[in-house]
């Protein structure tokens, strides 16, 4: 600053003239700045809210292609947070107003983040199932309900259909709102039968873990052969009588 002020003396500069300089000059190392920081991943959406609150051009300052990028990058950490939550208000309408992007685009590029985020989330899920990662498969199965709310689903396909019961039983536990609860349902195409069967058992106390999933298994075998009784007399009821002795 001092050595623009002693430049400003030297060439007879008006002090308005030299203060226009000197706002030139500060907004475009801001801006470089700003433009590295984003294109590093070092600005979220909350800093950018607060410089715009501060008066900051961003619009003039951040390129479109890099804004659009900060936006796939929010949106992303929304189908990743596990909390299976989706804002349409803030998601379709305040970010992109944020980061000055047409809406209809910003609507595109959440549409085809929560289709593949979708698909991508039930693996991992039942990759942590069979790594026994219950806390895990609960964020999940969380962001897959993210995911759904922002692209409504069909059922979900999956070879091993018992891992889709395991999956159901161990969300069942985590104490979910009744609404996720039956939409998960739907989407991992899970009976009313066995989604009631399941809510017994969590509501009895039975084992859990690996005993847990055979206890699943079973069911579903049984219930395929039309015997679910069986499976109540052999499996169920030996558990609840020695919990009773015990």
């Amino acid at each position: 600053m001092e050595q623009l002020n002693e430049v400003q003396k030297q060439v007879g500069l008006p002090p308005e003239c030299a203060q226009q300089v000197i706002k030139s000059i500060t907004s475009t190392k801001m801006a470089a700045a700003i433009e590295t920081a984003v294109s590093q991943g070092r600005l979220s959406i909350k800093q950018i809210r607060e410089l715009k609150e501060g008066n900051v051009n961003l619009d003039s300052m951040i390129p479109e292609n890099l804004r659009v990028n900060l936006f796939k990058k929010t949106v992303d950490q929304i189908f990743s947070s596990g909390a299976g939550e989706f804002d349409e208000e803030d998601v379709y309408h305040k970010i992109p107003l944020d980061l000055y992007i047409n809406a209809e685009k910003a609507k595109v590029v959440v549409q085809d983040l929560a289709r593949s985020r979708l698909s991508n989330s039930l693996i991992q899920a039942v990759a942590l199932l069979r790594q026994r990662n219950r806390p895990g498969v609960v964020s999940s199965l969380n962001d897959l309900l993210a995911c759904d709310k922002a692209v409504p689903s069909e059922p979900l396909s999956w070879e091993v259909t018992e891992e889709l019961a395991d999956l159901f039983a161990i969300y069942l536990k985590s104490d979910p709102a009744p609404e996720k609860l039956s939409r998960l349902q739907y989407l991992l195409g899970i009976s009313d039968s066995t989604a009631a069967a399941l809510g017994e058992m969590a509501d009895k106390g039975l084992p859990s873990g690996a005993e847990e999933q055979k206890f699943v298994f079973e069911f579903l075998m049984c219930q395929r052969r039309g015997n679910v009784a069986t499976w109540l007399d052999h499996f169920c009821l030996p558990v609840f009588k020695m919990k009773i002795i015990v």
